[in-house]
This record gives structure tokens, sequence and C-alpha cells, in this order.
């Protein structure tokens, strides 16, 4: 097991890996291997070896396979003096907890079981039927659920946004398809927005999450700014075209830093640990148009239009913290 401990604080994750071997120390692949967490509810497992923590408290993690099995001792520690965690659930009581749903043209969230973060029993299913509409987990800084904190987190200082998703088997047939052709021309959705209130395309905000075969390219999924006009640039997230990898987990982190005294803000996306899109500052990123509303953030069935067939993503985990999560690191 690799490594034979490892030490994180809450939110953190650490990938494990099982190396597997015969009696004459040959390396074995394509071996089918379980992970199962001691405490889950201090250190919890998926399917792949990633370990996120959960609570303080130490977890032994355990990979078998064919009879074999390997342990990594797991120790999570809470959060360090001044660092915030704004909202964080995995859904596990069924229920939104921090985020509120905004959802039109039919679309509609509800909770499952089909797929789960590990530690949970319950995820987020949005779903926006054809031709479009939304279906967003909403979550929006200084009110409804949130009152009490500040209206924008991101004012000089960093604030990261992990969300840990599943696009269900039929989401590139919701436009289809990821190449681009006659049928689907004017066809895309989205699974993130981060702007000013409930505002429109292009008006304000930071950095949206998306594919769009014919107005983008056949790229697969990318994230470009929220202006555009200003910056219309994707950023392709890697191994995403031709296939959307429908039924597995996409663990995404936003990190955004709004600079008052410069009057520019900066943007991060990392997608299952590989830094995506990384912009310098400018006037355009994070403006809030002249709004006075709180930062708010759209996640899971973000946006269909032009849909062929629905769109249904599944929601497993969300948080926001002011410290780096994940693969993210702070701002320079």
């Amino acid at each position: 097991m690799s490594p034979a401990s490892a030490s994180i604080r809450v939110g953190q994750l650490v990938q494990l890996t099982a190396t597997l071997k015969d009696a004459s120390g040959t390396v074995l692949s394509g071996r089918v291997i379980s992970w199962v967490s001691s405490a889950p509810g201090v250190a919890a497992v998926s399917t792949g070896g990633l370990v996120t923590g959960v609570a303080a408290g130490a977890a032994t993690i355990t990979a078998t396979s064919e009879g074999q099995s390997g342990t990594t001792q797991v120790s999570v520690t809470a959060s360090a003096p001044g660092q915030v965690i704004y909202y964080s659930t995995n859904f596990n009581d069924g229920t939104t907890g921090p985020l509120d749903v905004y959802a039109y043209g039919g679309g509609s969230c509800a909770a499952s079981t089909a797929y789960v973060d590990p530690g949970s029993a319950h995820s987020m299913k949005c779903t926006i039927p054809a031709p479009g509409g939304a279906a967003a987990l909403q979550t929006w800084f200084g009110t409804s659920k949130l009152v009490g904190t500040p209206n924008d987190p991101s004012l000089d200082q960093d604030l990261f946004e992990q969300v840990r998703f599943v696009l269900a088997p039929g989401a590139a047939a919701a436009i289809g398809g990821t190449t681009c052709g006659s049928s689907n021309s004017g066809s895309q959705f989205k699974t993130h927005k981060s702007v000013y209130g409930q505002s429109g395309s292009a008006i304000n905000g930071w950095v949206m999450s998306e594919i769009s075969p014919c107005s983008d390219g056949n790229i697969g999924m990318f994230s470009e700014a929220e202006m555009w006009r200003n910056n219309g640039h994707a950023n392709p997230w890697p191994g995403t075209y031709p296939s959307l990898n429908e039924g597995t987990v996409y663990d995404v982190v936003y990190r955004y830093h709004r600079y008052t005294a410069q009057g520019c803000g900066t943007v991060a996306v990392w997608v299952n640990g590989t830094k995506v899109m990384d912009l310098a500052c400018a006037s355009y990123m994070g403006t809030t148009g002249g709004s006075s509303a709180g930062l708010l953030f759209w996640d899971g069935a973000t946006y269909l239009s032009g849909g062929l067939g629905p769109l249904t993503v599944y929601t497993l985990f969300v948080q926001a913290t002011n410290y780096p999560i994940g693969a993210a690191t702070p701002s320079p």
C-alpha cells in the first residue's frame, strides 16, 4: 500500500495505491480491488482508493483483492486556526442541507441512492427535460440558508469550492453527442456557474463549466470565463472527448480571489487533480457588474439548451473553504 500512512485535514483528499504482486514479486494488473474504511465517518474511501477527511480521528483503509489485503493508517485533523468551512454536505440525510434548488423549464432535484459519496447514503439527482431549462443546486452567500456568511468570501482572500458529481448515462445523448453535427448545432449543457445574484449570461461573475460542441468545438467538457465576451477561451477538461465518462465521478475544485486594490480577480480550476484553468488577474474576472447581491454558485444540472433528451446530474458532495482543498493550491 502506498502511502503506508497519511495525515490529512478535514475536507482534504489523499489518493491511495495498492500494488498487487504474485509469489515471485511480479506486479499483477487488471485485478479488482475493493476498498473499505474502518471509520467512514472519519475518513471515507471511494471505489478507486481516494480518501476524504470527514472528521477528526483515525481510520484504517483496507484494500482487498483475491483474498489478499493491505492497509493504510489515516489520521484526520480538524481545520487549523483561521481556516473557515463556509458550508459542506454529502447529502447523507437526503436533503439539500445548506443549498437551495433553482429550477425552471420542468427541471427538478430529489434525493437519490444511485450514486453516493463514500460514507453517505444519498446524493442529489437533478434532471432537466428536453429541450431545456435548469435544475441547479444553488449556494448563495449572505442570504437564504447562508445568512451570516460574507456576501463575497473571495474579497482579498482565496475562496475554494469543491464539487463531486456524476453525469448520468444519457448526458451525451442529451446534446446529440459530443461531436458537432447538423442535429445539435445549438445544443449545450452546463454543470457550474459562479455569478453575483441570479444573473444571466455574461452579466457578471467568474467561471462556467460546460459542453457545447458546435460553438466551442469537439473538445468535450471545458471551463471558461463567465464574461466570455471578454475572454472566450475554452479550457478543456482532460479525457472528456469523445466520451463524457458517464457514470464516473468528477472531482472539481474552483479557486476565486478578487483583489480590491488592483480592481481585478483571478480564477483557477482543477478537474480530477489536474489544473485545467488558471487566469491572470483581469478586471472582468469576478466583476459584480454593479450588483449588490451575494456571490452565488449553481452546480449540478445547471443549464440545458437545445436538448435532444433529458440531462441528469448526480451531485455527491459540495463544500467551500478559505483554505486549499483537494488538489488546489493557494493563489501566488
